[in-house]
């Protein structure tokens, strides 16, 4: 039994979800289900069109048309994988939380009065990035963040904030950029090459827009009104964007107003629709989308009232369609670099990424070794030699990979 509290919680852990397909037919597994090998859905139904409205291709998913259900393993999706121990001092410890990958660097959100903090990609501790608090170059919630190696600068924008604070790779403040509005669960992205920064926040109903682009001097070149965006003021609803292939991705997903959404690409100042679910005659269930470089991919989860003010979900579904030949299915996900353990994958830019706790870690590499027992004995070695290497006071350990 679950409340609308730990739904909403649900909700903001599977919105970081990145899931993306494979592509030829592999062996089927014990339980009946087809693994899929070096990324296809060839023998998967076409479960999807392209549209074109007012001159833009949308993708369209017939939910109804999605049927069998197949395992997708990381290692068709990324490559490079990677387990890294941040560095254990008492400065470099990090909460679980947010988590980016650059090339060259690792950036750990901030929480509980901690500040981000900046790694290499081997987990050596370089610097606090700027300081938790309310003065000049300091912040508290951070809802959105973003490394931009090429100009030496780390972006960060606060919950609800009306100025985006700029640091360079030493974790020193550098600059605060005036913003023309506040930014609630603001997203955005920063483009150096042009200058110019692109928000998308909730669109709430009092707000003059939904999104804009602004020069770096807080100069505002384009707006976009909130519209048939508009969302009542409630901080149950997210702004979604996973920047894959440097695109600025946005995906609003509205929690109690269940309507039926569109991915969206901001870009030149305007929001081109890319992808949106067909749900027939069906209530429109909890669901969001999102964008990978060949596929889209999306979850549902049908909402059902147990009592006054108490709900639960159904079993949540996973599906991705090919965007070229519009093929599709459910999915589970495992983590094949850990012996098809049970997954989920997380992340932005161009990784795969999963912050976790020492002991989160371990266990669940105990509980994987326990459960399957046909693991091939050099792989099942390497799984306990990883396991037995985890000590509790161990800073956390980031897993990462690069996307193909």
């Amino acid at each position: 039994m679950k409340n609308r509290k730990w739904m909403k919680a649900s909700a903001l852990l599977l919105g970081t979800i990145l899931l993306a397909g494979c592509s030829s037919m592999g062996k089927q597994t014990n339980d009946g289900l087809v693994e899929l090998s070096n990324g296809g859905l060839a023998e998967q139904p076409v479960v999807g069109s392209v549209k074109v409205v007012n001159g833009d291709s949308i993708w369209v998913c017939d939910f109804a048309a999605l049927k069998d259900t197949v395992i997708l393993p990381l290692s068709a999706l990324a490559e490079e994988f990677q387990v890294v121990k941040l560095d254990g001092n008492d400065e470099a410890l990090v909460p679980v939380g947010n988590t980016i990958v650059s090339d060259n660097y690792i950036l750990v959100y901030g929480r509980q009065q901690t500040p981000f903090k900046l790694f290499d990609k081997s987990g050596k501790f370089l610097a606090n990035v700027g300081s938790f608090g309310q003065g000049p170059g300091e912040y508290q919630l951070v809802y959105d963040a973003q490394i931009d190696e090429a100009a030496g600068r780390i972006y960060l924008l606060p919950w609800s904030a009306k100025s985006l604070l700029a640091y360079n790779l030493k974790g020193e403040f550098v600059q605060s950029i005036p913003l023309p509005a506040m930014a609630p669960k603001g997203k955005f992205k920063v483009d150096s090459h042009n200058s110019t920064l692109s928000v998308f926040i909730l669109p709430f109903k009092d707000l003059p827009y939904a999104a804009w682009r602004q020069d770096l001097d807080g100069n505002l070149l384009d707006t976009i009104p909130s519209g048939h965006l508009s969302v009542h003021p409630d901080f149950s609803n997210e702004v979604l964007s996973n920047k894959i292939n440097g695109n600025f991705d946005v995906f609003l997903f509205t929690f109690f107003e269940l309507r039926p959404d569109t991915l969206y690409h901001y870009e030149g100042g305007r929001l081109n629709p890319r992808f949106t679910v067909d749900f027939g005659s069906k209530d429109v269930p909890i669901h969001l989308y999102q964008e990978m470089p060949h596929h889209f991919v999306g979850y549902v989860a049908a909402q059902k009232q147990i009592g006054e003010g108490s709900y639960t979900t159904d079993v949540p579904a996973y599906y991705i369609m090919d965007k070229k030949t519009l093929k599709g299915a459910y999915y589970r996900f495992v983590n094949d670099y850990l012996g098809d353990m049970p997954a989920y994958l997380s992340g932005n830019d161009d990784y795969y990424i999963l912050n976790m706790e020492p002991a989160q870690l371990k266990e669940a590499l105990k509980k994987h070794l326990k459960i399957k027992t046909d693991l091939p004995s050099e792989e099942r070695e390497r799984l306990q030699k990883l396991a037995d290497s985890i000590q509790e006071n161990d800073n956390n350990y980031i897993l990462y990979a690069r996307l193909k």
